[in-house]
């Protein structure tokens, strides 16, 4: 039983959490001195120049959930940390009845939650996310076995009601996750309208921020990617001979995406160094947001423009959906292009276009065209086609 439990946790901290191929698991268990507990020696050879940024982050993130101590000399890499024998898990079992879940323990199902989500296909963020509540509730004393424990936990806490729907569902994979299922409190969530700041607000952050923050927010802004689709964004996913963007790794469910690109955009990315296959690698998603976030209240602070502390990343993709509705006034387009699945998360942005810009005149400038060359020349400053009369094509554009 005991080379049960060694076998499936070094395949779950290799496979999970550390996928390059380099880090194989030749370790054996010896039992340590304390009553129930006994190390694992994991040892492979690492290859730095091989291993993804992201990934060696992964693996050190979790051995630190795990409390094991990383060896490195050379090209020598060894992994100690200290599991329970199957009697220790029995008695754990046991004491969960007994109230809030002991903090050794919550380690333990955190990583065991984390990796069994990403078995089921769940996206990164939202392992990071679910796995965040589950804490979260055993920190605030929630008996995470006791469903009625946990409801009133939530209950306590003065949450909106998105975020504690967000809570309640990370609870409920958690249950399902052990096969139990409960009858979880009521939460009626009611979308709010986003904030779309401007384009000059926009574009005084893209200035105000160094050269690859500056890059990822210009990006942003012309494709409307959400930000965990970025973190994935390989170099093979740009050409820039046809100036194109593709998204194969799409979030929450969406289509996968290809997009036109500006050459401003292009030039940017080209500036950035090509460390790793990932376009931003080199650091976490939360380390870029710290350094955007520290940006942000820099450029509030310099332009006395607190508007400006209200842009996120994701306020990004709602402005270029507002703005693209507003520019074609084809919902359909919209939704293709933000890769949505049902046009119903899509119609938000007629509402918000329609008063954002209420006040735009609807005066146009008209421009006739007859050969190819003044058509090209009109569409390509932002002309729209109207209709054709007498061998005569208008084209309209906005004052």
């Amino acid at each position: 039983m005991l080379n049960e439990f060694v076998d499936d946790d070094a395949y779950r901290l290799s496979s999970s959490l550390c996928a390059a191929p380099e880090l194989a698991i030749v370790g054996v268990a010896e039992v340590d001195g304390d009553a129930g507990h006994f190390n694992i020696h994991l040892k492979g050879t690492l290859c730095p120049h091989k291993i993804a940024d992201g990934e060696l982050a992964r693996l050190l993130h979790i051995c630190s959930l795990l409390h094991a101590v990383i060896i490195q000399s050379a090209d020598v890499l060894l992994v100690q940390y200290v599991t329970l024998t199957e009697d220790s898990r029995m008695h754990a079992t046991e004491k969960r009845a007994a109230g809030a879940t002991a903090k050794s323990e919550v380690k333990g199902e955190l990583v065991e939650f984390s990796w069994w989500l990403k078995k089921q296909g769940y996206a990164e963020s939202t392992i990071r996310q679910y796995s965040k509540n589950i804490k979260i509730l055993a920190e605030r004393g929630a008996n995470l076995y006791d469903p009625d424990s946990t409801k009133d936990v939530i209950a306590r806490q003065e949450w909106s009601n998105a975020r504690r729907s967000v809570v309640i569902a990370s609870y409920t994979a958690f249950l399902h996750k052990h096969g139990e299922s409960w009858e979880p409190p009521k939460c009626r969530v009611t979308r709010k309208l986003p904030f779309i700041p401007t384009e000059q607000e926009i574009d005084s952050l893209i200035a105000a921020s160094g050269k690859k923050t500056a890059t990822l927010l210009q990006l942003l802004k012309e494709t409307a990617m959400r930000g965990g689709e970025t973190d994935k964004l390989k170099w093979i996913n740009i050409d820039t001979e046809n100036r194109t963007v593709t998204l194969n790794t799409p979030e929450k469910n969406s289509l996968p995406r290809i997009f036109k690109v500006s050459n401003k955009l292009l030039g940017m990315l080209n500036s950035l160094p090509k460390r790793t296959e990932y376009v931003f690698g080199g650091r976490t998603a939360k380390s870029r947001r710290a350094t955007f976030y520290r940006t942000r209240q820099q450029a509030a602070k310099k332009l006395q423009n607190p508007r400006l502390l209200r842009i996120t990343f994701h306020t990004l993709r709602h402005w270029k959906a507002t703005t693209l509705y507003h520019q074609t006034k084809d919902i359909l387009y919209v939704k293709n292009f933000l890769g949505h699945r049902k046009i119903e998360n899509t119609l938000l942005y007629i509402q918000v276009a329609e008063v954002i810009f209420k006040e735009t005149t609807d005066e146009f400038t008209v421009r006739v065209a007859q050969g190819p060359k003044e058509i090209k020349e009109l569409l390509e400053v932002g002309f729209a086609f109207v209709c054709e009369k007498d061998g005569l094509m208008f084209f309209r554009k906005r004052k």
